[in-house]
C-alpha cells in the first residue's frame, strides 16, 4: 500500500490584521513546502503528516484513523485503499460528505477559510483562518513531492465564511 502524504498549512489572523497590507502579506506566503524533517509518521508509517503555519489556540488540527482505510483530518476524509478524498462542509453527523476526487498519481490541494470565536483573558474575538491541505500517495518518500510539480487539482474556497 502506498503511503499517504499530507501537508497542512494554517494561516490565522484576527480583526487587527484585516487591512489590504495584511491580506497581501498572507497572499504572498507559499501554499506548499518541501516535507520538513519534523513531519510525523502515523499509523505504523502508513501516513506522514507535515504541518506548517500558525496554531494560535494550540492543537488546532485534529485527525484520527477511523478504521484501517479511513483517515479523518479536519474536514477531510481520505480512504487509504481507494485514494478517494471527501470533504465535509458542516460538521454534523446527519450531513454526508461530498466526494472531491480520487488521487491517481500526482497530488491535490484543498483550501478553505473559517473563523472561530475565541475567549482569552476576559476578551472575546474572532480568529480567522485559511487552511491548505496538500495530499499525495507515494511508493517512496520524496520531500519535494509538493514542490517539483503543480497539483493535478486545486479545490479552492470549499468553505467561505
Amino acid at each position: 500500500m502506498q503511503k499517504l502524504i499530507l501537508q497542512i498549512i494554517i494561516r490565522q489572523w484576527d480583526k487587527s490584521q484585516l487591512s489590504e497590507k495584511h491580506k497581501q502579506l498572507r497572499k504572498d506566503l507559499p501554499e506548499r513546502y518541501p516535507i520538513s524533517s519534523t513531519a510525523s509518521e502515523l499509523s505504523d508509517g502508513q501516513i506522514m503528516l507535515d504541518q506548517h503555519g500558525d496554531d494560535v489556540i494550540g492543537n488546532r488540527i485534529r485527525y484520527q484513523l477511523i478504521d484501517e482505510n479511513s483517515f479523518l483530518i479536519d474536514r477531510l476524509r481520505i480512504n487509504l485503499k481507494t485514494k478517494t478524498v471527501e470533504f465535509k462542509s458542516r460538521l454534523h453527523a446527519d450531513e454526508p460528505p461530498m466526494q472531491l476526487t480520487t488521487i491517481n498519481g500526482g497530488w491535490i490541494q484543498c483550501q478553505y477559510q473559517w473563523r472561530y470565536r475565541v475567549e482569552e483573558g476576559g476578551f472575546i474575538y474572532w480568529l480567522y483562518e485559511k487552511v491548505i491541505i496538500n495530499i499525495s500517495f507515494l511508493n517512496e518518500m520524496d520531500i519535494n513531492v509538493f514542490i517539483d510539480k503543480p497539483p493535478q487539482q486545486i479545490f479552492e474556497n470549499l468553505l467561505a465564511n
